[in-house]
């Protein structure tokens, strides 16, 4: 294969491995290094071999030719593979350093020599096979065009007709194989949603959906509906933590179903919220779920144990799929659902009486987020239909988030914008940030009516992950902005791209506190959200607490 390999191609291909084994956001195990290795150096191999092409063709045509003695062509050569073999060995070394400090950066340890080895070796062998795939493709298209053309003279209509041909394969394996995968993959997710994890039995308490008293059954909740109705503090737990009498908080969820479509499954969620007595409550907060419908504990048990009970939350299912399904084949599904949900709790909502009637907030994490926010034509209205908003790992394909950071202040970074001074949106990367902008300016007083939070860690790959990355450098990744984020991050066009793909796989691996993990930080943020004075005392209570609320009971 080398012997008749583009030279060029080679050459911009081992440019292309450089690239692929710099740092990224998450530490990366040996098959994200294998990926990026092999997509780096295909797409850098192909664009070599056509610049090498071109410059063949130029050579050719102006007759170019350079006479070298075969002792100066032999010595250039040994000098130019020393040459390139010593700035490999180099940027191995380098980059294989530079993920050790990512790994500890994020806090999430990894054998980084193994992973960096292994994943470069199976990413040249995944390379030199693709290559071989495509000549033996490039073949079998040349070998049908000569049958061809052998049967019908005219060159262009034996081209029509091998290009039918051809589509007419890539269509029968469209249907043979990717929907038979699709269908397959779908009928293992409504399977997985009918089940119930280990320990899980359906809740006594008349507040819960899924109780004997609920308009909702326990098997119609799906698999994370009932992790939601079963988790969560009782009473008497958030007493014990916060030294103080609580009520027993209000959660609702309805399952998705196919008998009705998503206004219907709403108006469930809403009979419930009627049922449990939630609009006599506080706080009420519209919980967006991901994917197949989980929601994070973390968000739910905060705001229940801030507001000593005093809530409901409300939540409902739009998809089987997981959060990858619903990332790469479905992102219509969590804008209707949210739509839904907002607009016939929202409606309710306004009819009650504005002295007695809870105060309303929506939350999501991830595309939960990116779903919650469609209920929204812009930031204006949203704050004008909410008392407050925690959006967090918001994915940067959300409309509202892009328009906001597009608009941030000039000299703010991309991780942490500031918007109108943070008098009524923040966007905060870590705790300290709810209070003064990443550069220490001190926000005025969060006094307006309705407070919006985006929470958003720099090394999240969900949050900077962008089609643009493949032929633009992102702010964020300029700025270097990010304490959790190496400094020696560069961005290369294609590579770059694949990196922070490949990082989201992983995205939820590191600590709390980075990568796509929010944790114990969105305490504090909720506390301010909702206008509640939270010390580090009470932080460090709740932070101990709320992992003990998510055991099945």
């Amino acid at each position: 294969m080398l012997r008749r390999a583009s030279i060029a191609g080679l050459i911009f291909a081992l440019f292309g491995l450089w690239t692929a084994l710099t740092p990224s956001l998450v530490p990366r195990t040996w098959w994200m290094v294998a990926i990026n290795v092999w997509l780096s150096t295909l797409v850098a191999y192909g664009i070599g071999g056509f610049i090498g092409r071109i410059s063949r063709w130029l050579a050719e045509i102006s007759r170019l030719q350079v006479t070298v003695s075969t002792n100066a062509v032999r010595g250039i050569r040994r000098s130019w593979y020393a040459l390139l073999t010593l700035i490999s060995l180099g940027m191995f070394i380098w980059c294989t350093r530079q993920q050790r400090a990512v790994s500890e950066a994020v806090g999430l340890p990894r054998k980084v020599w193994l992973a960096q080895t292994v994943g470069m070796l199976t990413g040249l062998l995944l390379f030199i096979t693709t290559v071989l795939l495509v000549r033996l493709i490039a073949h079998g298209i040349r070998t049908l065009y000569t049958g061809v053309h052998r049967l019908i003279a005219q060159p262009v209509l034996a081209v029509v007709v091998v290009t039918i041909s051809i589509a007419l394969l890539l269509w029968a394996t469209n249907n043979v194989i990717v929907r038979t995968t699709a269908n397959g993959v779908a009928h293992v997710m409504a399977r997985t949603n009918a089940q119930t994890a280990a320990g899980r039995t359906p809740p006594t308490s008349s507040l819960r959906s899924g109780s004997p008293d609920s308009l909702q059954t326990w098997d119609s909740l799906g698999r994370e509906g009932k992790d939601v109705v079963t988790d969560g503090p009782h009473a008497a737990m958030i007493s014990d933590v916060m030294g103080k009498p609580a009520k027993e908080p209000i959660r609702v969820y309805a399952g998705l179903n196919a008998q009705r479509d998503y206004i219907a499954e709403a108006n469930g969620v809403l009979a419930e919220l009627i049922r449990t007595g939630a609009f006599h409550r506080k706080v009420l907060v519209i919980q967006n779920g991901t994917g197949s419908g989980w929601v994070e504990e973390w968000s739910m048990s905060a705001v229940e144990y801030l507001t000593l009970g005093d809530c409901a939350t409300a939540t409902m299912q739009y998809s089987y799929l997981g959060s990858v399904g619903a990332f790469l084949l479905d992102r219509e599904s969590p804008k209707q659902g949210a739509r839904a949900l907002f607009t016939v709790i929202y409606d309710y909502w306004t009819t009650l009486d504005p002295h007695t009637r809870p105060k309303l907030y929506s939350s999501g994490v991830s595309l939960g987020s990116f779903g919650g926010q469609a209920a929204f034509s812009s930031i204006d209205d949203m704050v004008s239909k909410v008392d407050g908003a925690v959006w967090v790992g918001t994915p940067g394909f959300t409309p509202i988030w892009k328009n906001l950071e597009k608009n941030r202040r000039d000299g703010s970074p991309e991780i942490v914008p500031v918007i109108n001074n943070g008098r009524v949106v923040r966007f905060i990367g870590n705790p300290s940030e709810i209070t003064h902008d990443h550069w220490g300016a001190p926000y005025p007083s969060w006094n307006s009516h309705t407070r919006i939070a985006y929470v958003q860690h720099p090394s999240d790959p969900v949050t900077w992950w962008s089609p643009e990355m493949i032929w633009a450098e992102p702010d964020w990744m300029r700025e270097r902005a990010g304490s959790d984020v190496n400094p020696h991050i560069q961005w290369t066009p294609w590579s770059s791209f694949w990196q922070v793909t490949a990082d989201m796989a992983l995205s939820t691996t590191p600590p709390g506190g980075h990568g796509h993990n929010y944790h114990s930080e969105l305490i504090p943020i909720w506390a301010a959200v909702l206008g509640i004075h939270c010390d580090d005392n009470t932080v460090a209570a709740l932070t101990t607490a709320i992992p003990k609320t998510s055991a099945p009971r």
